[in-house]
């Protein structure tokens, strides 16, 4: 069975307050991609492992919950992959975070995706950019590594201070993009400033490195 780093939260989790599951108007346009991305693979788990992959998020202002002088947002939560439709209680307010310590503020019914600290990095680095998505594919990752296209160093291993500052350097003066983590097998990362820039990105990737080698 190949070894898959993922799924594991490397945060610190002590800030996590429980709550009812979140309003359908906090996540539904975050739904309507993501169905569209599970049914495309690149949302999932691993099946031997059942370890679940892709995560995504969108800047949502939560001030009346806390006060932070970073962007806040809503993302999935973890270990969500497997699931073909998530509700209320399976999205999380990320509130307030320090990356160089690895601590998040959040609030839902479940701890926000593992992946947490490097959309809070996107996030931070440009206030622009408003929606993250993370997915997983062998075949896009491969072929982006192949092109050269921009990346992470294979040395750094996703939800570490080291990924975060790595995924800055990889947006730096862009507002929306594309790259792929080398040290985070099958892992890309896709930014831009609305949530159909984000999507439409994504479906752009998959259509030149998946689909238009299945026809």
């Amino acid at each position: 069975m190949k070894v898959i780093d993922d799924g594991v939260i490397k945060y610190d989790r002590s800030n996590f307050t429980p709550c009812d599951c979140l309003s359908q108007e906090e996540f539904s346009e975050l739904e309507y991609w993501r169905k569209i991305l599970f049914n495309l693979n690149l949302i999932g788990e691993y099946p031997e492992a059942r370890i679940g992959f892709g995560n995504m998020s969108v800047v949502k202002d939560y001030s009346e919950f806390a006060k932070s002088t970073h962007p806040q947002f809503v993302i999935s939560g973890t270990q969500t992959g497997k699931f073909a439709d998530l509700n209320g209680k399976q999205y999380t307010r990320v509130l307030d975070y320090n990356i160089c310590e690895l601590k998040i503020k959040m609030m839902g019914a479940i701890e926000a995706s593992s992946e947490a600290l490097t959309h809070a990095a996107i996030y931070d680095a440009n206030p622009k950019i408003k929606s993250v998505f993370h997915i997983h594919s062998a075949e896009i990752w491969n072929k982006m590594i192949k092109d050269h296209l921009d990346h992470t160093d294979a040395s750094i291993p996703y939800g570490t201070v080291e990924m975060a500052e790595a995924t800055q350097k990889c947006i730096a003066g862009k507002n929306s993009g594309v790259f792929c983590m080398h040290g985070h097998e099958d892992g890309v990362v896709i930014y831009g400033t609305s949530m159909k820039e984000t999507g439409e990105l994504t479906l752009a990737l998959h259509q030149k490195y998946v689909a238009s080698n299945n026809l």
